[in-house]
């Protein structure tokens, strides 16, 4: 991946950029959403149209892809610039479902978003084609190889000790994860801002597919599981792991036409913690390392490396 250019700051690309979407939304006032060094977003009547950099440059056609696909739970994309990472997609109504948290909800989409990870199962090759990226286990095994130390530098002597000596039994949850299970496509943030509320169709809709990758499916959960605080009364840790373990069962019994349920709750087990790691890489390498400053997310690894201690103790001390 090549060093970050954030293209809305060359004046002769930016102009492009709005002759392009001109061409598809004339006679339209665009109003600008989003501008940072990973996103330029502006919106217009009933529309948004974006440009991301390297990073999500698989972005655009991916979200085609699917609202193809999946019409109904995927934004729907007008168009893709066929050599820029550019695309145009229609707004969505309702609401993020952390603004009016409901369990209910929450366990919708969760259904919705495990079938379209078993649909997309099949699809691995032709998204891998597109530039979405392969991390799958054994890429992940080579990331802990080439990162791990490195990642672990920003934590407490004591804590790093600790995440360091973990080391032999990630690679082996790399290898355990490599079967068993279909990969599929992860979101890569699938968090209350990312999901929808549609109130005319009374269903979840998933955007923002800009972190996606091919992997585990279930490293998806890893993120997801931290916006359950939402749905409790005050954030209690013991609170969270119980809801965790209520929606995890609503998510597996959408898998368990796929593979036995020991399976499907030994690679759920190993995922949550996994993916903490898996997580920690996305900042480490595909995110903060094309950063124009890195300090804007260089502490994120390490917070991902703690929550691995922090969830490690709090399944032992709950269950």
């Amino acid at each position: 991946m090549e060093q970050l250019s954030v293209f809305w700051e060359n004046t002769d690309l930016k102009h492009e950029f709005d002759q392009w979407i001109d061409e598809y939304i004339s006679n339209e006032t665009w109003h600008l959403e989003k501008d940072t060094d990973l996103t330029y977003l502006v919106h217009g009547n009933g529309v948004y149209a974006k440009a991301v950099t390297s990073i999500s440059q698989s972005e655009g056609m991916l979200s085609q892809y699917l609202a193809h696909m999946l019409p109904r739970l995927v934004p729907d994309v007008v168009a893709v610039h066929p050599v820029h990472p550019w695309f145009i997609l229609r707004t969505v109504s309702g609401h993020p479902l952390r603004d009016v948290p409901d369990q209910e909800q929450y366990e919708v989409a969760l259904r919705e978003y495990a079938k379209l990870q078993q649909r997309m199962s099949g699809e691995t090759e032709q998204l891998l084609k597109m530039g979405v990226p392969d991390r799958r286990p054994s890429i992940l095994r080579e990331e802990i190889e080439s990162t791990f130390v490195e990642m672990s530098l920003n934590l407490e002597r004591v804590q790093r000790e600790e995440v360091l000596a973990l080391k032999p039994e990630l690679l082996s949850m790399c290898d355990e994860l490599e079967s068993g299970i279909p990969m599929s496509l992860d979101h890569g943030d699938l968090h209350g801002g990312n999901i929808f509320w549609e109130p005319e169709s009374n269903q979840p809709v998933i955007l923002d597919w800009g972190d996606a990758t091919i992997t585990h499916p279930f490293f998806s959960m890893r993120v997801f599981w931290n916006i359950l605080f939402d749905l409790l009364p005050e954030e209690d840790d013991t609170l969270w792991i119980e809801k965790i373990h209520e929606l995890r069962k609503v998510y597996l019994k959408e898998w368990r036409d796929v593979a036995p349920t020991e399976i499907l709750e030994r690679h759920m087990k190993i995922a949550e913690e996994l993916g903490c790691v898996y997580r920690a890489i996305s900042w480490h390498t595909y995110v903060t390392a094309h950063r124009r400053d890195k300090k804007d997310s260089s502490d994120k690894p390490a917070q991902w490396l703690k929550l691995l201690l922090e969830y490690r103790k709090l399944q032992r001390d709950t269950y």
